[in-house]
Formats: structure tokens, C-alpha cells, sequence
């Protein structure tokens, strides 16, 4: 009796295998998702103890799905229809107006939400309040009126300023309070999870006041400007309901800067990556995209303060500024950097800390607990 159900189910697989199988005949097998930045399965390797776990079914439908022939088009397809019959989200994501994309609010591990402030509060201890902490709300805070009607802003907010009272460190920035000033402005992509560079300079500047120091004239940078831009949201939204944005890049043309990459033997003399513009992911235009830790040092800048950027990617898009505001620059990455952060920051005596995080990292990225070192 199971020697014939392992045949039959052998036989159906088989045939699930046949349509992108047969596609594979005719071209090349894809091994990366740009649009979904993840790896594809490729290729099933078959094994008789494999079958009998069932992980060799799981490894078959995965493979099914990333090969299936014109499988972009089908996934595109399926969001339309789903937005034509009148569903909510698609994957997490809603449609708003004027082509908007927003995450559907989540709900924080209340663990790891508390231990993340936590450990944020006791960095801040450790320092002697010489932490400065930035917060950026998701766009769904700032962006309300191109919200769809069924939804509701109400979780999102409450956990927002839940983070913000309980962080306990004077130097702390109201982000939501400076982007509603600006929400008729660019200060979010509309595809996409992350602020604008427009944004990240709005924040700069609130950040360059509480350190009683002028900021850069925004102006003053060159701007490059690329089309078809489409974003983390839209990744998972899909479809043809939402068209692609603008990318709007500012770069000094003036600085001299020395940019080392930390443990990868790199050295470049810019944080602006413009061939990154060509890439599905256009934010690797900043800093090449995230690593453990790279010191940006600026030949032209005289004042001798050195700082240290505790960061996610959103802080990427602020690198232009502060790179040209101070003599040293440190970005780390926790989620990468497994190195002790106490023997790091005891070693470089830094003038300034600054975090930037996105909202959701504070309720579901684990490696902020190593800011309680």
C-alpha cells in the first residue's frame, strides 16, 4: 500500500515537474529575482529518504513556482484580478490612491519590542546621554489621505508613539511630527518602504540642529534623476495598477572622501554608487547597499568631530549629508556586525552616536539587543 502511494505521488510530481521542465529545454533556468531580491530554486536533486520525509515535495513545489514559464506575467495577472474583484491587500500590501503602496499595519512581539527600547535606553545609559535617536514612521503615519478607506492607522500609530515615550533620551527627534509639515512633498517613496533622499535631508537637518551645527545646503548637490523606479511594496503588491516613480539622487560633486568597507579589503572615494541607478534596486545607489561597518573619513572637513551611525538601510540615504558635515563618519549595521559594539565604541571615542531606524525595526529586528552590550 505504500509502495503504491509513493508511486503514485513519484508519477505526480513528475508530471508537476513537466511544464517548467520543458520550459527549461528552451532557455536558461533563472537563479535570482531582482524584483523579489531572493533566490530562485533552480533545480530539484532527487533522494529516496527525501521523498519519504516529504521535504522532496516541498523542494518540488518550490521549484514549480519560481520556474513556472511566464511566470512573471501570471503573478502580475493574479494581483490585477485580485484588485478588479475588490481585495484589500495583496501579500501584506494595500493599492491607495494616486498609486500608493502601504504595508499592512502589523502587530509588534511585545518581547521584542520592549527589549529592543530596552537595550536602546541602557545604550543611551552607557553614553551619557550622548545617544540621539531617529525614528522614521512607515509612510501609512504621513501619507493618511492616500490611504484606501478600509484602513485604519490606529495600531500603527499607538505603537509609534509607544517607542517614542518609552525611549528615554532627551536627544530625540519627532519624525512624525517634521514629515507632517512636509507631506505634501516627497519625503517617501510611493512603491517603496523607504524615505526619499528629500527625506533623509529633512531628518539631517533636524539633526544637524540639535547638534548646534549648520547643515549642507541641499541645493548645493548635484541631482540625477532615473525613471521606473518600483520598490520593496510593489515587489510584493505586483501588477499593472501601480506605475513606476522617479528616483531622485543628490551627490556633492566636492568632496573628498576616503571610504573604507571594514573586513571586505575595499576602499572607494565616494558613497554614491550612480551605476546602481541601472539595478531593479536602485537604493544600492547609496553606500553600495548594507554592510557590517564602513568609516568614511572627509579630507575637507576641519571640525574634527567624529560620529557613529548605529543603523538599518534607511539611514543609507543620509549618508551624502553627514559624510560632508563631518571629519568622520562610522555606519554599523548590528545585523551584520557581530563584533563586541562595547570594545568598538570604547576604542573610537566617538563625539556624537545617532541611531536611524525604520519603525519595524524596532518591533521585530532581534540584533538591536546588542546595543545592551
Amino acid at each position: 500500500m505504500n509502495w503504491k502511494h509513493d508511486r503514485k505521488l513519484m508519477i505526480f510530481m513528475l508530471l508537476l515537474l513537466f511544464i517548467p521542465l520543458s520550459g527549461n529545454l528552451l532557455f536558461q533556468p533563472k537563479t535570482f529575482s531582482a524584483l523579489e531580491n531572493r533566490m530562485l530554486s533552480d533545480k530539484v536533486l532527487w533522494d529516496k529518504d527525501l521523498l519519504k520525509s516529504g521535504v522532496l515535495a516541498e523542494r518540488v513545489e518550490r521549484f514549480v513556482q519560481d520556474q513556472f514559464p511566464l511566470r512573471e506575467i501570471f503573478i502580475n495577472l493574479k494581483s490585477d484580478v485580485q484588485v478588479v474583484l475588490g481585495k484589500e491587500e495583496n501579500n501584506g500590501v494595500y493599492l491607495g490612491k494616486d498609486d500608493y503602496l502601504f504595508e499592512k499595519a502589523k502587530k509588534y512581539d511585545e518581547k521584542i519590542l520592549r527589549e529592543n527600547i530596552d537595550a536602546v535606553n541602557e545604550l543611551n545609559t552607557r553614553l551619557e546621554g550622548k545617544l540621539n535617536v531617529l525614528v522614521v514612521p512607515p509612510s501609512s503615519l504621513i501619507n493618511d489621505d492616500k490611504l484606501p478607506a478600509f484602513a485604519d492607522t490606529e495600531k500603527e500609530n499607538t505603537q509609534f508613539q509607544y517607542i517614542q515615550n518609552h525611549l528615554q533620551m532627551e536627544d530625540r527627534t519627532d519624525l512624525h511630527y517634521l514629515f507632517m509639515m512636509h507631506k505634501k512633498e516627497n519625503v517617501y517613496f510611493r512603491t517603496d518602504h523607504h524615505w526619499t533622499q528629500y527625506g533623509a535631508y529633512l531628518a539631517y537637518r533636524e539633526l544637524m540642529n540639535s547638534f548646534s551645527m549648520t547643515p549642507v545646503d541641499n541645493t548645493d548637490f548635484t541631482v540625477h534623476k532615473t525613471s521606473g523606479f518600483l520598490g520593496t511594496y510593489y515587489s510584493k503588491f505586483r501588477g499593472s495598477f501601480t506605475e513606476p516613480e522617479e528616483f531622485v539622487l543628490y551627490e556633492s560633486e566636492t568632496a573628498d572622501l576616503e571610504v573604507e568597507y571594514i573586513g571586505e579589503n575595499r576602499v572607494e572615494n565616494r558613497v554614491i554608487f550612480k551605476e546602481n541607478l541601472d539595478l531593479y534596486d536602485k537604493y544600492k545607489a547609496y553606500l553600495d547597499g548594507n554592510y557590517p561597518l564602513i568609516r568614511i573619513r572627509n579630507a575637507n572637513q576641519k571640525n574634527d568631530r567624529k560620529i557613529l551611525v548605529l543603523k538599518d538601510s534607511f539611514a543609507n540615504a543620509m549618508v551624502p549629508y553627514l559624510s560632508e558635515s563631518f571629519s568622520e563618519v562610522h555606519y554599523l549595521d548590528l545585523r551584520y556586525y557581530n563584533l563586541s559594539l562595547k570594545e568598538y565604541i570604547e576604542k573610537e571615542h566617538f563625539d556624537e552616536v545617532i541611531l536611524i531606524y525604520g519603525m519595524n525595526s524596532f518591533g521585530e529586528e532581534t540584533s538591536l539587543k546588542k546595543l545592551a552590550y
